[in-house]
């Protein structure tokens, strides 16, 4: 999307360009697509938990530039970018203890800065210079440690002069000073959150300096060739430390699992998020991201004169015979459409995509309703009514952007696979996971689970669900009716590790089949979990939720059956997997153009950018990387050298 936005963004782009976005499904988005239910009280369904962060710079330019051309007048449902995100500071890590989790608030400080406007990035030894400068306010504020550390001061002075070795001996020292401390960390939880913190800046900056990240090209992935953990062992980090709160969260974050993040791409992505976020440290969207990212793209390119594709799935890309170029694309056609597919609906007059098709706009849409197959399902027993669609290149075609993600390459892409070793290399390098999700509406609010700390986006708790995020504030944009409407919404997430290799596409079910993980593990969450976060909202003398929280009207169901009436997501389609950012990987990442086919081009977040990892951000660089390799437009992708 992200692609076709910058090829279109210029008056007169139609008389060099035609472009066509096909689309599987009824909707946009793919793994950030959202979904309003009709039968549930136009609630929002999400593909997981999605909040924006604060140093996303071109994912808020794209937005911006589309609210603004969206035009909506003053008064309508989210008319302006800033009505569509709300700036989010408070975040909690939950930190393990031996007497069980104990929540650990964190509440960036907002700022005046406005995201999307740009600007040069700090150098890491400006970065340095901040963590310094952080350390030394720690040892200024905290009661566990001197008022006064010398070490500390001498090496923030040196790196204002950049004297990295005077900085490296200082630390040194620091780090010796600091773990001969250690022995009462277990039992003082304030020494210990001291003590992790300062024992982890000091090892991030070690680990900078001999790196050799401080000197041009200042590239952090270089670092990548170990994992995040083990690189900030070698460089002195405690093993306390290194397994802290801080870090699984960050892991929790990434989806990954321990020895799955390069130590270079979490790096770049931890002191991105913490020292360049501007105006907050994230943003959260004010309805669905279907609602507030993917219907707004979706009306400005279609105002622009992009066409639309609906239902088209991309089951083959076929080479030339010289094996130089994209020939053929085989594009499955789910249903038949009667006339022009029309994908929005109105709720509370903001346009919104729904979490079905609209049947009624199709030839075969009563019996695909009734089928109830999904079309986004990789594996669905649904037969294409017509025969596929050939595009062919010099007809059809002149480029091709592959906007699919990398985990459905291998089912679409072998014939490029074989021709082009980089590629190949880059299919089979780059790690995949499906993820899980859980959405709740609760009859009471906060308070009544016994949270007693502000709204939460909360990371590093309990599996199998060890991300929680407050999203209460959707509940306006939704129509539940006064005597029935909850008073909390719940938005749980996490990997789902896979059970072996995902099958091939003849094995039906393997969807349903994850669905009903994601089921089990929810309610094993809630039986077993939920107490550590909602203590008020369990059954007395258990940490099993009271299920008759949970808002199920018209449901006469007890118990655990009422958590039918939620809803709950694994992935289902390869191409919504998560990109994982695994050590040894960034260099087999490609650029925009390099499968080495003369025209195709990339797009994703699996490309090369200055990010890395899965998310809106990288997404929107390798969209803007495709862009330029067809245009020439963007001039500047933020924060990225590549």
């Amino acid at each position: 999307m992200t692609a076709a936005f910058e090829i279109t963004n210029v008056s007169g782009w139609q008389n060099d360009f035609d472009v066509t976005i096909y689309q599987l499904g009824w909707r946009l988005g793919g793994k950030g697509a959202s979904g309003r239910n009709a039968d549930h009280f136009q609630r929002i369904e999400e593909h997981g938990l999605h909040i924006l962060l604060g140093f996303y710079e071109n994912a808020f330019r794209v937005l911006k530039a589309c609210y603004n051309e969206l035009g909506r007048p003053p008064g309508a449902p989210l008319a302006t970018w800033q009505d569509a995100f709300k700036p989010h500071d408070y975040v909690v890590l939950m930190e393990q203890t031996a007497s069980g989790y104990v929540p650990w608030a964190m509440n960036f400080p907002p700022n005046t800065d406005e995201p999307g406007t740009g600007g040069v990035m700090p150098t890491p030894w400006a970065m340095i210079e901040m963590i310094l400068g952080w350390l030394k306010n720690i040892f200024g504020s905290s009661k566990q440690l001197p008022d006064n550390q010398s070490d500390l001061h001498d090496a923030h002075a040196a790196a204002t002069v950049r004297d990295h070795m005077r900085v490296l001996k200082e630390l040194e020292e620091l780090h010796e000073w600091l773990h001969a401390r250690v022995d009462n960390v277990e039992n003082n939880i304030d020494w210990r959150r001291d003590f992790v913190t300062v024992d982890l800046g000091v090892a991030a900056i070690k680990g900078m300096i001999e790196g050799g990240v401080i000197f041009p090209p200042y590239d952090y992935f270089k670092l990548d060739g170990m994992d995040f953990r083990a690189w900030l062992s070698k460089h002195g980090a405690h093993d306390i430390s290194v397994n802290s709160a801080y870090i699984s969260g960050m892991y929790d974050l990434g989806f990954s699992l321990p020895g799955q993040v390069g130590a270079g791409t979490a790096l770049n992505g931890i002191l991105r998020m913490c020292w360049t976020y501007k105006g907050a440290v994230m943003w959260k969207m004010q309805a669905g991201m279907g609602d507030t990212i993917f219907a707004p793209l979706y009306l400005v390119l279609k105002n622009r004169g992009v066409k639309f594709e609906f239902f088209s799935r991309v089951d083959k890309l076929e080479l030339s015979e010289d094996k130089a170029e994209i020939e053929r694309i085989t594009i499955g056609q789910q249903v038949q459409v009667k006339g022009e597919y029309d994908p929005l609906v109105p709720v509370l007059d903001l346009p919104c995509w729904p979490s079905e098709p609209r049947y009624e706009q199709l030839v075969q849409g009563d019996e695909l309703r009734d089928s109830g197959c999904d079309l986004e399902d990789w594996w669905t027993t649904w037969k294409d009514p017509v025969p596929p669609k050939v595009l062919r290149n010099g007809v059809d075609f002149d480029k091709v952007i592959l906007g699919c993600s990398v985990g459905v390459f291998p089912y679409i892409a072998a014939d490029l696979m074989a021709a082009s070793p980089p590629f190949a290399t880059m299919v089979n390098a780059l790690g995949t996971t499906q993820t899980q999700a859980a959405q709740l509406w609760l009859a009471c609010d906060l308070a009544g689970l016994g949270w007693t700390l502000p709204s939460p986006v909360l990371d590093g708790y309990a599996e199998p669900m060890d991300t929680w995020a407050d999203m209460t504030h959707l509940l306006p944009r939704e129509m539940w009716p006064a005597d029935a409407a909850p008073k909390n919404l719940a938005y749980l997430c996490s990997p789902l590790p896979d059970q072996g290799k995902p099958p091939p596409r003849s094995e039906y079910g393997y969807a349903q089949a994850q669905a009903e993980r994601v089921k089990q593990n929810a309610i094993e969450w809630l039986k077993s979990k939920a107490a550590g976060l909602w203590p008020s909202a369990c059954e007395p003398g258990s940490d099993c939720l009271d299920w008759n929280l949970l808002v199920a009207p018209g449901s006469p169901a007890v118990g655990p059956a009422r958590f039918d009436t939620q809803y709950w997501l694994a992935t289902l389609n390869p191409s919504d997997r998560y990109v994982l950012a695994l050590p040894n990987t960034v260099d087999k990442r490609l650029g925009a153009t390099g499968a080495g086919f003369t025209n195709l081009v990339l797009a994703g977040d699996y490309l090369r950018t200055g990010m890395n990892v899965g998310c809106v951000e990288a997404a929107t660089m390798g969209g803007m990387h495709a862009s330029r390799a067809i245009c020439g437009r963007p001039e500047e992708i933020i924060g990225d050298s590549t």
